[in-house]
């Protein structure tokens, strides 16, 4: 069972971990879109005010679509084996459905409010909030449970990387590590330039 949850893709890869992949994305950003949750690059989950549901939708392709290049770029050029694209873009898409647990969690009401508490308290913005004891503990807790659900995701990235492009040892880890950064950059970029497109359209 810990197998399957952090390296599914020995059992699931090529177009099945597409087709499962893709369907997962879809309902994250639907529910992402009801509790106000998106993903500015390919591990950020932020909470925000209402967004387009169009611009929801090109965000997580976005992020899906330029780490499975890069890992699709840097695979081609290390592996000394056949990569098949499908294989990348398929394990990377399946590598994200953490990230619809993070969606769930943005309904909670008490991290809302915790968010707005802390808003407020460091930058004066907002109106003032009061937050019991309690609502603090279930808010720092949901905000644990996401980190884990992050590392959890970088995980299965990386497994993704390696089943498909059949890496290991030094050329698995640097250039994960590369590819992560660069996607970091690259789709925090794209997410805002989109953005201020849409809003100025």
């Amino acid at each position: 069972m810990i197998k399957k949850l952090f390296n599914p893709f020995e059992f699931i890869a090529g177009g099945k971990a597409l087709i499962i992949g893709l369907i997962i994305i879809l309902a994250t950003v639907t529910i992402g879109f009801y509790s106000n949750t998106h993903f500015p690059d390919i591990i950020s989950v932020k909470k925000a005010g209402e967004f387009p549901f169009s611009y929801l939708i090109i965000q997580s392709f976005t992020n899906w679509l330029v780490v499975s290049i890069l890992f699709y770029l840097a695979a081609i050029i290390l592996s000394k084996s056949k990569v098949r694209i499908i294989d990348i873009f398929g394990t990377q898409a399946l590598a994200r459905a953490p990230y619809i647990l993070g969606a769930l969690i943005g309904f909670s009401e008490s991290l809302n409010k915790f968010s707005q508490y802390l808003l407020w308290m460091s930058l004066q913005v907002g109106d003032p909030v009061e937050i019991t004891s309690f609502e603090a503990i279930i808010a720092v807790t949901l905000i644990v449970c996401t980190l884990l659900l992050t590392v959890w995701m970088i995980t299965l990235m990386l497994n993704a990387y390696k089943v498909s492009a059949n890496l290991k040892g030094v050329k698995l880890t640097v250039s994960f590590i590369i590819v992560f950064i660069l996607a970091m950059v690259i789709t925090a970029t794209l997410s805002q330039i989109i953005l201020n497109r849409m809003q100025t359209t």
